[in-house]
């Protein structure tokens, strides 16, 4: 903490990185005041003060008191005795523009702040907003103003301040920025300008008309009306309406205890209500746009307030994204014609804030995705029209109906053991945990992912996909349909390689793991991913894939065309017979690793034990009665000749390989 004095001269004083006390006196001072929460007094004449921003670090000058500031006043032509005492403060780092101002009056007391530029803040002491302004050369008088923004040298961006008892209709100037005074005003702007209007305080009514415009109401209940032009319409804490016209708009309101009405009109447009405790109405319109009602960190990690209120999100036509995430309200969400995005679910990527409202989410006409997945209330979900994904809670208590299309159901993340049923005549079911439950009907395919605790699943007539976990003892009927069964094992507590089986005539099967077990039935395929142990794991009647991961491993691929990958180790690949699909072996090392066939089963003559070396050819066909396995060197095709001639028995392929391999008769074994 320093306390600095300068002369009656024209002063160039520099502060600490503490909270200095600076005073300039008399004299044309230049007084910076550096890292702090400083006090500034300028003095008699024309003082310039020096903010700086480290855009590096994100670093303010802290909170700056000017205590004795000097404006350039109202009207637009000062007295030369008002020039001969105007201040100025002198803004330097990204994002101190004339756009980015914002001036507060509290109480006597002028706050100026910059939108986008957290923690810099400058206060001017017993000095009135309408004393602030940049006013644009005129006749007989160069540019005058109060404020140098980033980079300037001299006034070159101008803004308007009204005075206090103003009541103007219409702006000024295109292309500038102007402040309200606390009166209720009705201004409109300009034709073809880009506008930039703060209401301040009082209840506003500002029409930016055609161009770009950025209208900010300030405090009261502000009516903003964007016009033709891409704008952004920023509403305050009262009761707000913000009608964004043609044009993709950018619609807000932060902080408001009213009900708003946020309408987008045509365009792309994005409107968001954040830490509200009204109920807000927000209209999307045609276009593809994004609608929230959640809060925003406000660059403050820890600080996350929930929107309160009740409200209604309608996208209208075109790609709309609905987002009420961290809202204990009861809040409706309709997705309108087009493929939209519906969530009240309460995770934005960084956090999981579950919402707690019962929440209702209709899809409409599209292929719709439809997300209650975080949420701690009874909410209710209408795929609509559609091919739907529609994603349940695992804390609340859902009711779903998928409606028309093949609608597909996400089930993850519970913390207990699952219960589902499945009533196949009427398509209306359940997956309950604990005291959470979710009512479904219209559904076509689930996904279900399992729990380590012991579940009873229970697929859909559709296609369902069932990750059963990794631990617990689970009974699984797929149900009717091509039905996915994936197991992941590799990472297991139980020290033991999977051991399992499948009776290829009932389509029942079990994979146990130590005192892990999975029952199985009615399953089309499988995705089996082994341990870091020796495994034997066997294949369904479909397109399975099975990797073996760590350990000396054993796959039996069975029916279907399967993809077999080892892992590490040396592998075992078995085969029951040369007709049950053509299986993929996509990491076969032929340096250790055996290709296993039955003899009952591919017949020609094997006997148990090795391969003879006649038994086997590098080529496109056999060459002899004797050959039984050929292997094309350039394809990677393994196939099967019974008789080793082609006018009777026709070779079948029943593997592939990869090409180029130095694969003999001893990678063979007959079992």
């Amino acid at each position: 903490m320093a306390n600095i004095i300068g002369t009656n001269g024209n002063d160039t004083l520099v502060g600490s990185n503490s909270a200095d006390t600076i005073k300039g006196l008399a004299g044309n001072d230049t007084i910076t005041a550096n890292y702090g929460n400083d006090t500034l007094t300028g003095g008699g004449g024309k003082d310039q003060f020096v903010y700086n921003f480290d855009d590096y670090n994100l670093l303010s000058d802290g909170t700056d008191i000017i205590t004795d500031f000097g404006g350039v006043g109202q009207g637009t032509n000062p007295t030369a005795a008002v020039i001969a005492q105007v201040d100025t403060i002198k803004f330097l780092g990204a994002g101190f523009t004339a756009r980015n101002l914002l001036l507060t009056q509290n109480g006597n007391n002028l706050e100026v702040t910059f939108e986008g530029v957290p923690d810099a803040k400058v206060i001017l002491q017993n000095f009135k907003l309408e004393n602030l302004e940049n006013l644009k050369a005129s006749k007989g008088r160069s540019a005058i103003g109060n404020i140098l923004f980033d980079g300037q040298t001299s006034i070159i961006d101008s803004f308007h301040v009204l005075d206090a008892n103003s009541t103007e209709t219409t702006l000024r100037i295109k292309n500038t920025v102007t402040f309200f005074n606390d009166l209720d005003n009705n201004i409109t702007g300009l034709d073809n300008s880009n506008d930039v209007v703060n209401g301040q305080g009082g209840n506003d009514k500002i029409n930016g008309l055609s161009g770009n415009d950025l209208l900010r109401g300030g405090a009261g209940n502000d009516i903003l009306l964007g016009g033709v032009g891409n704008d952004i319409l920023l509403g305050g804490a009262g009761k707000n309406i913000l009608k964004g016209d043609v044009g993709n708009d950018s619609l807000g309101v932060n902080y408001s205890t009213g009900n708003n009405l946020l309408d987008g009109g045509v365009g792309n447009d994005n409107l968001s209500v954040g830490y509200s405790s009204g109920n807000n109405l927000l209209n999307g319109g045609d276009g593809n746009d994004y609608l929230a009602a959640y809060d925003g960190d406000n660059n403050k990690q820890y600080d996350r307030i929930p929107t309160l209120g009740n409200n209604t999100l309608n996208g209208g036509a075109g790609i709309d994204h609905l987002n009420v995430g961290y809202s204990s309200g009861n809040n409706l969400l309709n997705g309108g014609d087009g493929n939209d995005d519906l969530s009240a679910s309460g995770t934005d990527g960084r956090y999981n804030t579950p919402t707690s409202g019962n929440n209702t989410l209709n899809g409409g006409a599209g292929d719709d995705r439809l997300s209650a997945f975080l949420s701690t209330g009874n909410n209710l979900l209408f795929g609509g029209e559609g091919n739907d994904t529609i994603y349940g809670s695992v804390s609340g208590n859902d009711t779903i109906d998928g409606g028309k299309g093949d609608d597909l159901l996400f089930y993850y993340g519970a913390r207990g053991a699952i219960t589902s049923t499945f009533n196949a005549t009427n398509n209306i079911s359940s997956i309950t945990v604990g005291t959470n439950r979710v009512s479904y009907k219209n559904i076509e395919r689930l996904y279900i992912r399992g729990t380590e605790y012991d579940d009873l699943i229970v697929g859909s007539n559709g296609n369902d996909m069932i990750d059963g976990g990794s631990s617990g003892n689970d009974t699984i009927d797929g149900g009717t349909g091509d039905d996915l069964l994936s197991y992941n094992f590799y990472k297991n507590d139980n020290r033991e390689g999977i051991t399992s089986t499948f009776n290829a005539t009932t389509n029942i099967g079990s994979i146990t793991v130590g005192t892990n077990r999975v029952s199985y039935k009615n399953i089309e395929r499988l995705d089996i991913r082994g341990t870091q142990y020796d495994d034997l794991i066997v294949g369904s009647n479909g397109d399975d894939t099975l990797n073996g991961s760590n350990g000396n491993d054993i796959l039996i691929g069975g029916k279907g065309n399967d993809s077999l990958i080892g892992g590490s180790g040396t592998d075992t690949f078995a085969f029951n017979s040369f007709n049950q699909g053509i299986d993929r072996l996509d990491d076969f090392k032929a340096t250790n690793e055996l290709i296993q066939v039955t003899a009952d089963g591919f017949g020609g003559g094997l006997s148990i034990g090795s391969l003879k070396t006649s038994q086997f050819t590098i080529g496109t066909s056999a060459t002899a009665i004797a050959q039984r396995f050929i292997y094309d060197n350039d394809t990677g095709g393994l196939f099967f000749d019974q008789d080793g001639s082609a006018s009777g028995f026709t070779q079948v392929q029943f593997a592939q390989l990869s090409a180029g391999l130095s694969l003999t008769e001893k990678n063979f074994l007959v079992v």
